[in-house]
């Protein structure tokens, strides 16, 4: 889709949503994401939605969590855009059970659609790129070099702003080890390859917490999550930030962007593993990894 441009007193409203965690089981997950959906149509009312990752729970091959994000997600009214968390896709790093793989891709593609992709949303190009390809060598990660060389040369000097799951910048660095950030080469590669544009900033989600903070003239902003909060004894490990559940509203003109964090009324504040769904899906994993590790 292509928006017209706002006039000063009408800005573009973009909604940014994160790490929905949506699954088959009925729980406060389903039902925090009810209540998101009806804040954002009747009182945030955006002409745009982008999910930053991890649209599914946990599991990145149950196609039931797959069929029930996408039912779900056709509450939202406005158009969204989504790019691919590691729970829906993998890890990039990983080679065992967790690691990201041509499978998942197709899947996550055929529900929700393609990455990296270009949205022009009044003067700004923003751009959807699929942080848990990048350093794995599958093909579809030189795709997507190609795809966003293309992207570059059409978004020119005008201003852009990047989305992916992976913090651009920051480290925050997993429970189980893996890196919480770009690896420095690629996003090098990434400023490279837009070093003719305005760099306002980028935006992630991933690490359930709100926060924000400039490099320069660019901004690095983490989404908060939906779901659920990351469990107390993992977030003193984390980078401060705001541990409260909601979504980011940007509001832009022209070239310029401006950002908000907004609470919605009506989410239930659970932190991972404090709810049924959490038992269910770690038996269901455990036993996927089990198979997996058995077929060697």
């Amino acid at each position: 889709m292509t928006t017209s441009a706002p006039t000063p007193d009408a800005p573009l409203r973009l909604v940014q949503i994160s790490d929905t965690h949506l699954s088959r089981w009925d729980g406060p997950l389903r039902r925090n994401f009810t209540a998101l959906a009806g804040y954002v149509n009747d009182v945030l009312r955006p002409d745009l939605i982008v999910h930053t990752g991890d649209v599914v729970f946990s599991n990145p091959d149950a196609d039931a969590d797959y069929r029930a994000a996408a039912e779900l997600l056709g509450l939202l009214a406005a158009p969204v855009r989504l790019v691919p968390g590691n729970h829906d896709v993998g890890e990039a790093y990983d080679r065992s059970w967790w690691g990201t793989t041509s499978e998942r891709l197709a899947r996550f593609r055929g529900h929700f659609g393609e990455t990296p992709w270009l949205e022009w949303f009044g003067g700004v190009g923003l751009i959807g790129l699929d942080s848990q390809l990048l350093g794995n060598g599958l093909p579809e990660e030189d795709e997507q070099w190609r795809r966003l060389e293309d992207m570059a040369r059409a978004v020119g000097s005008r201003s852009i702003m990047l989305f992916q799951h992976t913090s651009f910048r920051t480290g925050a660095m997993g429970s189980d080890g893996r890196p919480g950030c770009l690896a420095p080469a690629d996003r090098e590669r990434l400023l490279h390859l837009f070093r003719e544009a305005r760099f306002l900033g980028s935006a992630n989600g991933d690490v359930h917490r709100y926060r924000k903070v400039w490099h320069g003239e660019a901004f690095e902003l983490w989404g908060p999550a939906t779901g659920f909060l990351v469990h107390r004894e993992e977030s003193v490990k984390l980078p401060a930030g705001l541990e409260q559940l909601g979504v980011v509203l940007y509001e832009f003109r022209g070239g310029e962007v401006t950002s908000t964090f907004q609470t919605t009324p009506g989410l239930e504040e659970v932190e991972i593993g404090g709810f049924p769904e959490s038992r269910l899906v770690r038996e269901e994993i455990r036993a996927a990894i089990h198979a997996f590790e058995a077929a060697g």
